[in-house]
């Protein structure tokens, strides 16, 4: 009885070690960062003591650098090699990390980029684009004369779709998708379109169906699509050349969710006429009025990507804004730390720097929009908008 007691003991002594041993080792995983940005010439600073090395190779020559969990580590930078010490060269490079220099852990991409000045904006904008195709948000069925109901695009097209060409000619709008449907009848028609990052042809009939209250009879898919989007968004950051970034996510369809390939895309002035404050449950949003203009035109889009989105400002614009703006070094997020910060919004109808308290960090998030956690402790905003709303 007592041998059985002791081998039970020392079992559960066991998967304890087991247990402990998984979670320090997920939460080192967790604490080493995926990816890293370095400034050319600088050193890499993370929060976190971790006892690893990490180690580059390139031409067939490994180059190490010990503990990439302290406050600095040079060496990541410089290098020893027979001839002397060299600099990672601007660019990415692929470093692995040893646990106590022995165990490979993880792998960890560093891009090494060059120094670089940005301007914080706060600015609300106006943001415009137009699809890459004409995008499918889903199919229906439509009523035949005869009061019988077909879905003519059912498991044909799927939401997520951009039509780029009927019978090979080229579609840019729903208005070119309507009037070539109408030419083409009740014959079969071939569809090029792009589903995800596959160009296909598809086949598809249209059907003679009731449209509109007075049951008019027009050829139809049975599809619902949109050719461009509007919103309100905030840039972020400029630069002197007048290269932006906004948003801070990607611009995405509400319907299906997926990240829209726009072609074109303008940022405009907008005027804030409301604001919906942001409650538990309820993110809020600045409710507002786009000038379309030529002369209200700030500049243009040129990448829609999930972190935000990346473009041109007008020469006009940048000349006039350029100097307004305190110029910051570009940081990164293995140098962020707890405690005081600022966030920079002309929601109020002026631009001013709100108190926030940056609370924690995932250096590796599922999301990467989601890797920073603060909370807004300034009153004038809390009152304002209840914190942060979309928009901001």
């Amino acid at each position: 009885m007592r041998s059985f007691s002791v081998k039970l003991f020392k079992n559960i002594i066991l998967i304890y070690l087991c247990a402990l041993i998984c979670f320090i080792y997920t939460s080192m995983m967790d604490a080493i960062p995926e990816h890293v940005y370095m400034e050319e010439g600088s050193t890499l600073s993370l929060s976190r003591k971790i006892p690893v090395e990490v180690a580059a190779c390139e031409n067939h020559s490994i180059y190490s650098s010990k503990d990439i969990g302290s406050s600095t580590y040079e060496s990541l930078l410089a290098r020893k090699k027979a001839d002397g010490n060299e600099t990672l060269t601007i660019g990415q490079h692929k470093m692995i990390c040893y646990l106590f220099g022995i165990f490979p852990i993880k792998e960890v991409e560093v891009s090494v980029i060059k120094s670089t000045n940005l301007r914080p904006s706060g600015h609300v904008v106006g943001i415009y684009g137009i699809t890459n195709g004409v995008f499918v948000l889903g199919s229906s069925p439509v009523e035949l004369a005869d009061g019988t109901f077909r879905q003519p695009a059912e498991h044909v097209l799927f939401p997520g779709d951009y039509i780029l060409a009927v019978n090979h000619h080229a579609v840019t709008s729903k208005e070119d998708l309507t009037v070539l449907i109408q030419k083409n009848e009740t014959v079969s028609m071939v569809l090029t379109i792009l589903r995800g990052n596959e160009q296909i042809d598809v086949s598809v009939t249209p059907v003679l169906a009731k449209t509109g209250e007075n049951n008019k009879l027009n050829y139809m898919l049975g599809i619902w699509v949109r050719d461009d989007m509007a919103g309100i968004g905030t840039m972020t950051y400029y630069d002197d050349n007048g290269n932006y970034g906004a948003l801070g996510h990607g611009i995405g369809d509400g319907e299906t969710g997926e990240l829209l390939k726009l072609d074109k895309g303008y940022l405009y002035e907008a005027d804030i006429l409301g604001i919906k404050r942001g409650q538990r449950g309820d993110p809020g949003e600045l409710e507002g009025v786009i000038s379309y203009r030529k002369t209200s035109m700030l500049g243009t889009v040129r990448q829609n990507s999930d972190i935000g989105i990346y473009g041109k400002l007008n020469d006009e614009y940048i000349n006039e804004i350029r100097d307004k703006n305190k110029p910051y070094l570009l940081g990164f997020k293995q140098d962020l730390k707890t405690g005081e910060a600022y966030i920079i919004s002309d929601v109020s109808g002026e631009r001013q720097a709100y108190h926030i308290m940056m609370d924690s960090f995932d250096y590796s998030p599922s999301d990467r929009n989601k890797g920073i956690h603060f909370y807004v402790d300034d009153e004038r905003l809390l009152s304002l908008t209840g914190g942060i709303v979309q928009g901001m």
